[in-house]
């Protein structure tokens, strides 16, 4: 006869033993511990802010206040910082010229954490490559990036590698494109946007858009009637059509760019310059300057100015290369400059925006005896670059000291990462890749469709302090004089005294920056995060 037992009375136990009670005590005791630190850190920072002196919070009256903490950023910097995203004068204040370093922090940050990916996603694959020769090179880079400090790492690409190159003097093209590698950096050719560009990318979101809804009404059939629809033919051709009819609408609407010249030039347009070009040469055709002597190809060409680094030389250069005639540029830091040498005879055509030309026009003695010719633009130009026998022009250029900052953090982070990666590919099971071969899939397909999307729930949490860890260590800049924050704000306290801060404004940033990657790569983590079942 089955018997019923009854619970045991619960024992009354102490409340030194009870683990809910010393669980609270310990929440207690560690918000009193937390408390007493705050407590130590605000009394030695008001101690240590009393021995350096009231004149590090005076404000703008003279008063001393620590609201007035940062009023001296907004005074002039005076120092010149070598590479920068914007337009920077030393008169600029503190306070832009940090920004220009946040500026730099980012760039060399964001474009390592994309070239990292990269590389790590590639060499981690070669490590499980059953070529031996592929999956030894693969496994010698990493172990030699990983046992070798960052740092000596960036002493020996700017040092040893990029300081050796050759010099300016002996500049060519490296491989015969218009790619030149010297001790200065690497220059290489670079987009400009013109005004166009606005409207062009107008068009640009509208093909993209297309493509989506294309995209999506496509998947609807396709379940409906159960047969292909080829997506993304007929998507990527709407989207072609969109963006190559928005750049002819852009090109045509767009009258911004122009050329001032005297009305003595009788060039009333662009193509005229090969009538003045065959008038001067003699010739037929500008196809036979070649059998012109070099002496007669200088004395014949067209003298150009312009701005400095303006979308308007590409923007012309562009024109009358396609006409062939010969020329030479003379760049300048300002309108007056140009203006200046235009009126002395240093010029011929005067490059830049029509309000530019307008306002450069009207200080002249004779404003009617010149022109402003129209240029015709397109939404983007190349600026390539070239060399005039004593430096480079166009294009754009990667300083030595970012070179060496964006290399070195790229190999070195991305050997750690091509681990985890490797990992990350071996963590998923045999059988889904015996799977996808008996499903005839080819080896590329199945580590894009099967492993990878599989890997990446293991891959992406290491990930996150990778990319955190690079960001900060931007600030190894400092030790190949890139000018990245950590340098601008580490000038700036030495100028100011403002040690404090310095430090404080350096901390709050370097937060903000591992913060946001947090939350973005958290967010993502957590949509593929693994579900059991």
């Amino acid at each position: 006869m089955a018997q019923n037992i009854s619970a045991a009375p619960e024992q009354n136990i102490p409340f030194w033993r009870d683990e809910r009670v010393l669980g609270v005590f310990a929440q207690i005791g560690f918000i009193i511990v937390v408390i007493l630190g705050a407590k130590l850190l605000g009394t030695n920072f008001a101690s240590n802010v009393n021995k350096l002196g009231e004149s590090q919070f005076i404000c703008r009256d003279g008063s001393f206040s620590y609201r007035c903490a940062y009023d001296f950023m907004g005074s002039e910097a005076g120092f010149d910082i070598s590479d920068t995203a914007l337009d920077y004068v030393n008169t600029d204040s503190y306070w832009y010229a940090f920004y220009m370093g946040l500026l730099n922090s980012l760039k060399v940050g964001l474009l390592g954490v994309i070239l990292t990916t990269f590389v790590g996603l590639f060499v981690g694959i070669a490590r499980l490559s059953s070529n031996w020769l592929v999956s030894k090179i693969a496994l010698w880079y990493i172990e030699l990036m990983r046992n070798t400090p960052l740092l000596l790492q960036l002493f020996f690409i700017y040092f040893g590698v990029l300081l050796a190159l050759p010099l300016i003097q002996d500049a060519s093209p490296v491989l015969g494109l218009p790619i030149f590698l010297t001790n200065r950096g690497l220059s290489i050719p670079a987009p400009k946007f013109m005004s166009a560009a606005a409207i062009w990318v107008a068009f640009l979101i509208l093909g993209i858009i297309q493509f989506q809804v294309t995209w999506i009404l496509l998947a609807r059939q396709e379940e409906q009637t159960g047969r292909a629809t080829n997506r993304w033919a007929r998507g990527l051709i709407g989207f072609f059509i969109i963006v190559i009819a928005g750049w002819f609408i852009s090109s045509s609407v767009s009258d911004t760019q122009g050329l001032l010249t005297s009305k003595a030039s009788r060039i009333r347009d662009v193509g005229d310059i090969e009538k003045v070009m065959l008038n001067r040469t003699n010739l037929d055709y500008l196809d036979e300057i070649d059998t012109l002597s070099p002496e007669e190809v200088d004395a014949a060409a067209l003298k150009i100015c312009v701005l400095r680094d303006s979308a308007s030389e590409p923007n012309l250069i562009r024109q009358i290369e396609r006409i062939g005639a010969p020329y030479t540029v003379r760049r300048f830091d300002r309108p007056d400059q140009v203006t200046a040498a235009y009126v002395e005879g240093d010029c011929e055509l005067f490059a830049a925006s029509k309000a530019i030309l307008a306002a450069e026009r009207a200080t002249l003695e004779n404003p009617s005896a010149h022109l402003i010719v129209p240029v015709k633009e397109s939404p983007i130009v190349w600026s390539v670059p070239r060399y005039d026998g004593t430096n480079i022009f166009g294009g754009s250029k990667l300083l030595p000291e970012f070179t060496a900052l964006l290399i070195g953090l790229t190999i070195f982070y991305g050997a750690t990462l091509a681990e985890i990666v490797r990992a990350g590919i071996l963590s998923v099971s045999k059988g889904q890749s015996e799977a996808a071969r008996a499903l005839g899939l080819s080896e590329s397909q199945r580590l894009r469709l099967v492993v990878l999307p599989q890997a990446l729930k293991v891959i992406i949490p290491p990930l996150i302090g990778i990319f955190l860890s690079l960001m900060k260590d931007t600030s190894l800049g400092l030790a190949v004089g890139y000018p990245d924050m950590y340098q601008v704000t580490f000038t700036t306290m030495n100028q100011s005294g403002r040690a404090v801060q310095g430090i404080l404004l350096l901390m709050v940033v370097y937060l903000t920056i591992s913060l946001i990657f947090s939350i973005v790569l958290n967010w993502y983590n957590s949509r593929n995060v693994l579900v059991e079942r």
